[in-house]
């Protein structure tokens, strides 16, 4: 698979400071709202260097190289999340303040508020993800959020790179328009991929959105968009990103979404 720009359509950008009827609308047509520099770059960059410190401390990074360019250690095999390798450094990430507190800055909040209203309910189980390169088999298939998170159908997404990401570092891409679909079936089986169920897709049919990602970027997207993972052809980087959940309180919620990703809330870093 190349990674040129030509291969997919770009997102159309949202401005930030779009009032609440037209982020509604265009949320309602495309299924999602991409915001370029909408994060303060500042605070992506401080949790990114946070997740890094926690790699390096795991052996995963070559301590030859500037640790903010992530580049993997020599000899180091592909791990990925659930893995035993992965989870006493996923623990520790999960239990960082800054890093929990980052879907609740500002700015994503007041994203999430024109979306849903005044009240909004942030997941408590926040989700990082770091993905190593050329692991092409781990790579998140075509889904819908809404399989994996249930509760209110009117449930956004929301994907934040943990720095710039390139089409070939492997970010998200998003079918515009699926969302109207409603819910299909996760019929799609992919083992040993990160998310394992998809639904069935015929990528011939697809125009898959994406874009170079810049530090500070953000998409929210509807639980029914049907969305997926690029793969990491890098080379020897890995991609950390963070992805979280955002409703109105008093609708449904999945008992499962107010714990800790993976269950990862003991000491035991044998637990999966």
């Amino acid at each position: 698979m190349t990674t040129s720009t030509t291969e997919y359509c770009l997102f159309q950008a949202t401005d930030a400071n779009a009032d609440a009827a037209e982020m509604r609308a265009v949320m309602e047509e495309q299924g999602y709202v991409f915001l370029r520099g909408v994060v303060p770059v500042e605070e992506v960059l401080a949790v990114r260097r946070l997740t890094l410190e926690l790699c390096a401390e795991a052996g995963w990074l070559d301590p030859s190289h500037d640790l903010m360019d992530a580049v993997v250690a020599p000899g180091v095999g592909n791990i990925k999340e659930g893995d035993p390798e992965y989870t006493p450094m996923y623990r520790k990430l999960l239990k960082t303040p800054r890093f929990h507190d980052l879907p609740a800055q500002p700015e994503l909040m007041g994203v999430a508020q024109k979306l849903l209203g005044d009240e909004v309910l942030v997941h408590p189980r926040r989700i990082g993800r770091v993905t190593f390169p050329n692991y092409l088999s781990a790579t998140t298939p075509p889904h819908q959020d809404h399989y994996y998170i249930r509760g209110a159908v009117e449930t956004y997404s929301s994907w934040v790179p943990l720095g710039d990401c390139p089409i070939s570092l492997g970010g998200l891409a998003v079918w515009p328009g699926s969302h109207r679909q409603g819910f299909i079936d996760h019929t799609a089986i992919h083992p040993g991929a990160v998310g394992g169920h998809g639904v069935p897709v015929d990528e011939s049919q697809i125009n898959w959105h994406t874009i170079d990602w810049q530090a500070g970027d953000a998409i929210f997207f509807h639980a029914y968009m049907i969305h997926r993972a690029l793969p990491n052809l890098s080379g020897n980087r890995l991609r950390v990103s963070t992805d979280n959940r955002y409703q109105r309180p008093k609708e449904a919620i999945d008992p499962g979404a107010l714990l800790p990703h993976l269950g990862l809330d003991s000491n035991d870093d044998n637990q999966n």
